[in-house]
């Protein structure tokens, strides 16, 4: 005998499969694809080659990356209930919002300078990402920017190199010096 299950209508009207309550399909379906991402690459990391016991510093250089992304399935995790953590007007007014264009922009943006990062070395990358996301988001005052483009990626530098003893990779620097 079958039941009668209701099928889902949200706030737009549409109708589709039956969910229980408060879970957003489209919700469950992008946790899927973090999670099947996130596990692709924490096969990758069990594929990195055996590092000596001087380089790993503490733990081995797969570990750092592991933990990151078992933290990011953890959050996932939530992204199908975030409706009960927020509260009911979740469900339906803020899922008509689309994407903003700046959201777009900031990722290719951020996609180009990573992607320049063996090549430029992580300071010079984080010179650039500390100056150009801030621009691009509408900061003008360069009173403010320069000395904060410039002061935070080197106190990074300087608790990794003098602190943690770990070594950035530094990309053209290494050949102009």
């Amino acid at each position: 005998m079958k039941k009668n299950i209701p099928e889902r209508s949200d706030a737009t009207g549409r109708s589709g499969n039956p969910s229980p309550p408060g879970v957003d399909w489209t919700d469950v379906i992008l946790a899927a694809i973090i999670l099947a991402v996130c596990g692709f690459l924490f096969y990758v990391t069990t594929r990195f080659e055996e590092a000596s016991e001087q380089m790993s510093q503490n733990i081995p250089p797969e570990w750092f990356p592991q933990i990151i992304l078992i933290f990011i399935m953890i959050l996932t995790l939530a992204i199908p209930f975030e409706q009960y953590f927020k509260g009911k007007k979740v469900a339906g007014k803020e899922r008509e919002v689309s994407v903003k264009p700046i959201s777009i922009v900031t990722a290719l943006l951020l996609c180009f300078i990573i992607f320049l990062m063996p090549w430029l070395g992580i300071f010079v990358t984080m010179i650039l990402i500390c100056l150009l996301l801030p621009l691009l988001w509408g900061e003008r005052r360069l009173r403010v920017l320069l000395p904060f483009a410039i002061i935070f990626p080197g106190a990074v530098t300087l608790l990794f190199t003098k602190v943690l003893g770990v070594y950035f990779e530094t990309g053209i620097w290494s050949k102009l010096f």
